[in-house]
């Protein structure tokens, strides 16, 4: 797309880092930062192809049902979720995808005592603890995901049998772990963290985690340039939570099983396919069955900001 900045390429056009070329890249995307998750949701697709490998960040094509899939890996943290992110963003086929969405299915710790290990949050906004997306914004500017694909992941997660295990609300993106989790051992300044740390627990956040926030900012600028072409990417997350809240608990140790990452990766290609029906139906104007009272029970009851 002219007007949109391309990111770096070799000499054979292709992104410099993820090493795809332009038009490579499906319109519903599924990413994590790990790259054994996101083999384990390459077992889940149709025909999946590993189109790249580079540095370690995979990337599959394939298809859900019949909704063609890109599984991308961001690697660990905000810095490296704002290169691959944004390489991805500019080589998706525009021209074929007019609603191109991203869901994240990372992990996190919890924040609150409502959210358990196993459970799932479906972030609605993020705390921008960390440094990278005050580059692409200012810290005045809110991190937000999709309403439209929360509202889908609501009704997938309903139709699962999830209503018990998923919470929508505030998450927090960090750029550090062990200084965050043991500031009195790993920080010169632990009354900053922890004075942070309580204020983000008093304000409800649910979980933490590590790559949210620059892919819902870039996601939001990316729209003030493909807005004029008539197309609207989108960004949701969720997170399986897999350690306990974090005032309760010292010396955590992580609890993730093979069954709940598979529930997880489940629950964000089923909202894939979805969103691909919905997408098809509205540019046909053709109706399409949608079970709003399970989903508004669901987000009655699991929303909680």
């Amino acid at each position: 797309m002219k007007d949109l900045q391309d990111s770096f390429r070799d000499g054979a056009g292709y992104s410099y880092h993820i090493k795809v070329k332009k038009g490579t890249i499906s319109g519903y995307t599924l990413n994590a930062g790990s790259p054994e998750r996101i083999e384990m949701a390459a077992k889940m697709l149709n025909d999946s192809t590993l189109i790249s490998a580079n540095r370690g960040l995979l990337i599959y094509n394939g298809k859900y049902g019949e909704t063609p899939i890109t599984l991308f890996c961001t690697g660990m943290g905000p810095g490296s979720a704002e290169i691959v992110y944004t390489e991805i963003l500019t080589n998706i086929d525009y021209k074929k995808y007019k609603r191109p969405v991203t869901i994240r299915v990372g992990t996190a710790g919890s924040w609150s005592p409502l959210v358990k290990p196993g459970d799932i949050v479906a972030e609605t906004g993020i705390v921008r603890n960390e440094g990278t997306s005050s580059k692409i914004a200012p810290l005045e500017w809110p991190a937000r995901t999709d309403i439209l694909t929360n509202i889908i992941i609501a009704e997938a997660a309903n139709k699962m049998g999830l209503t018990d295990k998923i919470w929508f609300g505030p998450g927090i993106t960090k750029d550090t772990l062990y200084a965050d989790e043991e500031p009195e051992y790993r920080s010169a300044v632990p009354w900053q963290v922890e004075a942070k740390q309580k204020s983000y627990d008093s304000m409800g956040a649910l979980s933490t985690s590590m790559e949210s926030a620059p892919m819902a900012l870039i996601t939001e600028m990316y729209n003030r340039v493909l807005n004029s072409h008539g197309i609207r990417i989108s960004f949701s997350s969720l997170l399986l939570v897999v350690s306990p809240y974090y005032a309760q608990e010292k010396n955590v140790q992580f609890q993730v099983t093979e069954e709940d990452e598979i529930i997880a990766l489940k629950l964000g290609l089923e909202s894939l396919n979805r969103k691909k029906q919905i997408d098809t139906a509205i540019e046909q104007g053709k109706k399409l069955d949608f079970d709003s009272y399970g989903m508004l029970k669901l987000l009655y009851e699991r929303l909680t900001y």
